[in-house]
């Protein structure tokens, strides 16, 4: 079953809930990057269900969050609806998002990587950076463009070079069967950092990402082997 950015499978919704990586490295390297986030207003861009959204709303933020997919945002509404944290969702495309107010910050998990293109990718950036306060920042989490295991099934995934040119990750269940896929483009750093600055952004850093503490004592550090050596992820931050 493939997922990609404008379709993303119920299989993969559900693995997010329990992946291992998404709780102990990408949601809490993308809190530690946004840093003080109590009474700042956040814009989460392709927030897909609104499980981090929910997250960022315990630590006070006022959120908004938006994604292409229908689904996806019908889905965080009605959590929304149960659990009323006052987060706003649109359904939107980066070339057609226009923020309605200003935020303090804006974060991505785990979502520019499937941009169509590097025309596409610029308009995420362009589309944030007008969105942002003078001083707003960019906080994303991606996919390592110089990840190098790649065939080896490590995490609970694997990933592999099409002869397309776009990259696969397969997420495998505990028996290693694959429970979904999805296809991405294969964006050098090159390209990040080339859109980010044509999208309006004066500066760009990278940030290693490392395993949660909590991470490495329920898992072990066996199940842990080579990630921060070869990271499969990556931090991006861009400035305003």
């Amino acid at each position: 079953m493939k997922a990609s950015y404008d379709s993303i499978s119920q299989s993969y919704t559900d693995l997010v809930k329990t992946d291992p990586v998404k709780q102990f490295v990408q949601y809490p390297s993308a809190l530690r990057l946004l840093g003080d986030i109590s009474q700042k207003t956040v814009l989460d861009v392709g927030c897909g269900s609104g499980l981090f959204d929910q997250e960022l709303a315990h630590r006070g933020a006022m959120v908004t969050g938006y994604d292409v997919s229908a689904e996806q945002i019908a889905n965080a509404q009605k959590v929304e609806k149960n659990d009323s944290l006052g987060i706003q969702y649109v359904v939107a495309d980066p070339s057609e998002f226009e923020a309605t107010e200003k935020f303090d910050k804006a974060v991505s998990v785990l979502v520019l990587h499937y941009a169509r293109d590097k025309e596409h990718l610029a308009q995420f950036f362009a589309s944030t950076c007008q969105a942002l306060r003078d001083d707003g920042k960019f906080v994303c989490i991606l996919v390592n463009p110089n990840f190098k295991r790649l065939g080896q099934i490590l995490y609970n995934r694997r990933f592999t070079r099409l002869a397309s040119g776009k990259m696969q990750v397969d997420f495998l269940d505990k028996d290693q069967q694959i429970s979904c896929s999805a296809e991405y483009s294969d964006f050098s750093t090159t390209d990040y950092e080339q859109t980010a600055i044509d999208g309006g952004f004066q500066g760009v850093e990278w940030i290693r990402l490392k395993v949660e503490e909590a991470g490495l004592q329920k898992l072990g550090q066996d199940y842990w082997q080579g990630f921060e050596e070869d990271c499969l992820y990556v931090g991006f931050i861009a400035h305003k």
